[in-house]
């Protein structure tokens, strides 16, 4: 019972409610990411002026990433959720009216910061709405509804703008205009859901060293983490950087090499991700049975020797296979990374830790992404799935020696 005599929400309550308040925030961003280059389309601009609006979209989330994490320690979740919330639906809003190049890249530029914003907080009010017990299934199953949740967010939006043209006085080819709104006002509501959690005190890390109180005041240093840590966010960096290398040319892989249509490629891709996020359901449910960092190991090891597989077989129903399989670690190694971190972290640098955190996610698919193009454009796939594979594995191990010291750390 609470103060008032009236019983208070207990811990899955309130992390359904989180959970579907999340949905809600991501249905902006998803439809925004499926219509949104049909908006520019429909305006007449062309492909420079897409690329530049996605670009924009990152650059507002990096320079959001520091003031994010400094805000959740020093303001809390709630003001950095609602903040999010509000920055992403106008952004998204204002995006779907906007038509001049710059105006079309200042709104992506907010509707980034937003969602980058609503990323840092996320993980620290995880780590304050579940207690040790089923924190494994709450950062898991987080992402596994995104992913689910993602694929119906998309799907629809590829109907939405018929239907409104269809039932309400819209003008014919402002379909889009409108889902892009609607999509807006989806993620602003999430942010009202969230705040609609009843507020709870921070659930202290099972093992941590107390750091020295932060001061009010912003630093440089107050930026800093621990050697430790900071080495684990390196290594991060590198594990995600073996993935980000490959990703994004999977389609291009199973066009060439195995000759595929679009459409057969778009389904596997589609089952890909229906797989990715049952196996993420089921990784929470394996981590709080075998505990955090054994499935950690588990799942990191796959990925390596099955991208060489990969490079090495010719008939499509085995590539199809281990794609499959690659397609289930990110996803289901990102939670658990999360915990993790964020565990060994002081709760008063939490936000900091997963500022550094979601830096390490944006940079690796940056400087993925680009140095991936340029390798398969000088060499073969073979090639790239055989570096790719190699610095995931360097990445692995590395991962895991670091946070097995900072367990270490922790409990001397």
């Amino acid at each position: 019972m609470g103060p008032s005599g009236r019983r208070q929400p207990g811990a899955w309550e309130r992390l359904w409610l989180f959970f579907a308040a999340n949905i809600l925030f991501a249905g902006g961003l998803f439809s925004h990411a499926f219509l949104y280059n049909f908006y520019l389309d429909d305006l007449g601009l062309g492909e420079s002026v897409m690329g530049l609006a996605a670009a924009a979209l990152t650059a507002g989330g990096l320079v959001a990433l520091v003031p994010a994490g400094v805000l959740v320690d020093r303001r809390g979740t709630r003001f950095v959720y609602g903040s999010a919330a509000v920055a992403a639906a106008v952004g998204l809003a204002v995006g779907g009216f906007v038509e001049s190049p710059w105006a079309i890249y200042g709104a992506a530029g907010l509707a980034g910061a937003g969602a980058t914003s609503w990323r840092v907080a996320s993980g620290p009010i995880l780590m304050r709405l579940a207690p040790p017990a089923i924190r494994p299934r709450a950062f898991s199953w987080n992402v596994a509804l995104l992913l689910a949740s993602g694929a119906g967010w998309t799907a629809a939006s590829g109907f939405l703008p018929g239907w409104l043209e269809a039932i309400l006085p819209v003008s014919p080819g402002s379909g889009i205009r409108w889902s892009l709104v609607l999509g807006a006002a989806g993620t602003g509501l999430g942010g009202f859901v969230y705040l609609l959690i009843p507020h709870t005190p921070d659930v202290p890390a099972a093992t941590h060293r107390p750091e020295p109180a932060l001061r009010r005041g912003f630093s440089l240093r107050a930026l800093a983490l621990p050697p430790v840590l900071t080495a684990s966010v390196g290594l991060v960096l590198v594990w995600m950087m073996g993935s980000a290398l490959v990703l994004p040319f999977f389609n291009l892989y199973f066009l060439r090499i195995h000759g595929l249509g679009v459409d057969r490629i778009g389904l596997l891709l589609g089952a890909a991700q229906a797989a990715a996020a049952l196996a993420v359901f089921g990784s929470g449910l394996l981590a709080e049975r075998l505990g955090l960092h054994r499935t950690l190991r588990y799942w990191m090891v796959i990925f390596p020797p099955a991208l060489w597989a990969l490079a090495g077989v010719g008939a499509l129903l085995p590539a199809g296979a281990l794609f499959l399989l690659l397609s289930l670690v990110p996803p289901a190694t990102n939670p658990l990374i999360d915990q993790a971190l964020l565990e060994e972290a002081d709760p008063a640098r939490r936000g900091t830790v997963s500022s550094w955190r979601n830096g390490a996610t944006e940079l690796a698919g940056l400087i993925g992404a680009s140095a991936g193009g340029v390798l398969l454009e000088a060499a073969t796939f073979g090639v790239l799935f055989g570096v790719a594979g190699g610095v995931a594995l360097v990445g692995a191990l590395g991962l895991g020696r670091v946070l097995r010291r900072l367990r270490v750390e922790a409990g001397s």
